[in-house]
C-alpha cells in the first residue's frame, strides 16, 4: 500500500511538472495571440480609414480641345480630322477628392464586435447564447455582430476601390499613348519647323538684298528724277532762248527786209546798185587786222544767211571812227573751237551783207559752196 501511495506520488509530481511546463509554454503563445490580434485589431482599424466612402461618381464631362491628327501640309483646312481620345475617356476617375469611409471602429461597440468570432443573440432568459449554423450544426462565425460583418463591409470597399483604380490604370496607360502619340507629331513638327525657318532665314536673306536693291534703285530714280527736273529746267530755258533767239531773228529779218527795199528805192532813184554795202578795196581790206571778230548769234539754214555779232574795233576798222562809212562786202571764215573733221575747225566762209552800225550785228550770206559743216550758235568768226 505504501508502495502504491509513493508510485502515485511520484506520477502526480511528475504530471504537475509537465503541467507547469506546458502551462508556461502556453502562457508565451498566449501572450504572442494576444500581442498579435491586438496588433492586427489596431491595424485594420488604420488601414479601414483610408479606404474611399463611395465610387467616384459621373460628373458632366468638359470640352477639351482634341488633338489635330491630319498631316501638316501649304494647305489650309477648315475642318481637320480631330483624335476621338477624349470621347471615351473616363473624366469621373480624375474627381475632386471622395470622404473616406466612416465604419467608426475606435469605439467601444465595434472595437468588441471585432473580437467577436462567433455570433451571438439574446436567450429565452435574456442571456447571449451562440448562433448555431444549421448546416453543419457548429457555431456560426458570420453574420450580424461578429467581425466578419465588420471585415466583410471594408473588404467590400476595398474592392470597390480597387476596381476604381484598376480602371485608372487602364485610363493612363490610354493617356500615356496619347502623349507618345502627341509627342512623336510634335517632334515631327519641330523637325519641320526647323527646316522651314532655316528656309525662311535664307529666304529672308534674299529679301533683304532684294531690298536693298530696291532702295538703291530708288535712289537712282530719285537722282534721275532731280536731273530730270534740272534737264527740264534747262530745256524750258532752252525754248526760252531759242524764242528770243527767234524773236531776234524776226526782228532782223523785218530789218533786213525794210533795208532791202529802202536800198532797192534807193538804187532806183540814183541809177546805183548797192544794198549798204560795197566791195572791199585794197586800202579797206589792209585797214582789218586778222583774228577773232565775232560771233554767229542766229543761222537761217533754209534763206542762207546768218546773224553775227562783230567786236567793237572790227566795227570800227569796217566802219571808220564814227560809224557812218559803208560796210565792205568783205568775205570773212567761221571756225567751231573742238570740231574734228577732214577741214579741222573751218566750217564755212560768209559774206557781209547788212549792218546795224549801233548793235554791232551784222546780216550775212553763207557761202555754201565753202561750207564744210552747219553752222551753230556761236561759232567763231575771224578774218
Amino acid at each position: 500500500m505504501g508502495t502504491v501511495l509513493r508510485v502515485l506520488v511520484v506520477i502526480i509530481l511528475v504530471l504537475s511538472i509537465s503541467a507547469f511546463v506546458l502551462a508556461w509554454m502556453l502562457f508565451g503563445k498566449r501572450e504572442l495571440l494576444i500581442g498579435r490580434t491586438q496588433m492586427l485589431e489596431e491595424q485594420f482599424i488604420k488601414v479601414a480609414k483610408t479606404i474611399e466612402a463611395v465610387d467616384p461618381g459621373d460628373k458632366v464631362q468638359p470640352t477639351y480641345e482634341a488633338r489635330d491628327i491630319d498631316t501638316v501640309t501649304d494647305k489650309e483646312l477648315d475642318n481637320p480630322t480631330k483624335s476621338p481620345f477624349w470621347s471615351d475617356y473616363q473624366f469621373k476617375l480624375e474627381g475632386e477628392e471622395i470622404p473616406l469611409a466612416t465604419f467608426e471602429l475606435n469605439t467601444q461597440e465595434k472595437r468588441l464586435q471585432l473580437r467577436q468570432y462567433y455570433q451571438q443573440k439574446p436567450g429565452p432568459d435574456g442571456k447571449l447564447i451562440y448562433v448555431i449554423d444549421p448546416l453543419n450544426g457548429k457555431k456560426s462565425h458570420e453574420g450580424t455582430g461578429t467581425m466578419s460583418e465588420i471585415l466583410g463591409a471594408v473588404l467590400a470597399r476595398a474592392n470597390s476601390q480597387l476596381t476604381t483604380l484598376n480602371r485608372t490604370r487602364a485610363e493612363l496607360k490610354k493617356i500615356r499613348e496619347e502623349l507618345n502619340a502627341t509627342i512623336k507629331d510634335l517632334n515631327g513638327v519641330k523637325v519641320a519647323g526647323r527646316t522651314d525657318k532655316k528656309t525662311i532665314v535664307e529666304k529672308n536673306k534674299v529679301i533683304d538684298g532684294l531690298n536693298e536693291d530696291i532702295r538703291g534703285l530708288k535712289q537712282k530714280i530719285d537722282r534721275l528724277e532731280e536731273e530730270k527736273r534740272a534737264l527740264t529746267a534747262e530745256v524750258a530755258e532752252a525754248k526760252n532762248e531759242i524764242a528770243r533767239n527767234k524773236e531776234t531773228i524776226d526782228e532782223m529779218t523785218k530789218t533786213i527786209k525794210t533795208q532791202e527795199k529802202k536800198i532797192k528805192d534807193l538804187m532806183g532813184k540814183s541809177g546805183v546798185g548797192g544794198s549798204g554795202t560795197q566791195p572791199p578795196t585794197p586800202d579797206s581790206l589792209g585797214k582789218i587786222s586778222p583774228g577773232d571778230k565775232g560771233r554767229v548769234v542766229a543761222i537761217d539754214e533754209k534763206l542762207k544767211f546768218v546773224i553775227v555779232e562783230l567786236s567793237d574795233a572790227f566795227m570800227t576798222e569796217v566802219l571808220g571812227p564814227n560809224r557812218d562809212g559803208a560796210l565792205p562786202q568783205i568775205d570773212m571764215m567761221v571756225r567751231r573751237p573742238g570740231m574734228k573733221s577732214p577741214s579741222g575747225e573751218f566750217v564755212t566762209r560768209i559774206r557781209l551783207r547788212q549792218v546795224l552800225r549801233q548793235q554791232n550785228i551784222v546780216v550775212a550770206d553763207i557761202l555754201i559752196d565753202w561750207q564744210q559743216a552747219p553752222l551753230e550758235k556761236d561759232d567763231v568768226v575771224f578774218f
